[in-house]
């Protein structure tokens, strides 16, 4: 967690209008991929197998113009204390 010490604000509270929580005790938070479609599969394999983001959780691998690489991406709420 970052936490600016130096501000006047309540660090324990969202800002002003913001709209990004899903609810008081959850936040989004977005997990990216990039690198050649193997490596990228592989990695979408390990993070399944070790039960930590299913593989069907994941956007399709796009890739990157000009390049033999590609990005996927996955997003979910997590629990914060």
């Amino acid at each position: 967690m970052f936490i600016d010490r130096n501000s006047s604000s309540d660090a324990g509270q969202p800002p002003e209008g913001d709209t990004s929580q899903s609810s008081p005790c959850e936040e989004p938070v977005k997990m990216i991929l990039t690198g050649t479609r193997r490596a990228v599969d592989r990695m979408v394999g390990l993070l399944h197998r070790y039960n930590i983001i299913s593989g069907s959780e994941w956007s399709r691998p796009v890739p990157f113009r000009n390049s033999n690489e590609v990005i996927s991406v996955v997003s979910r709420a997590i629990q914060i204390d």
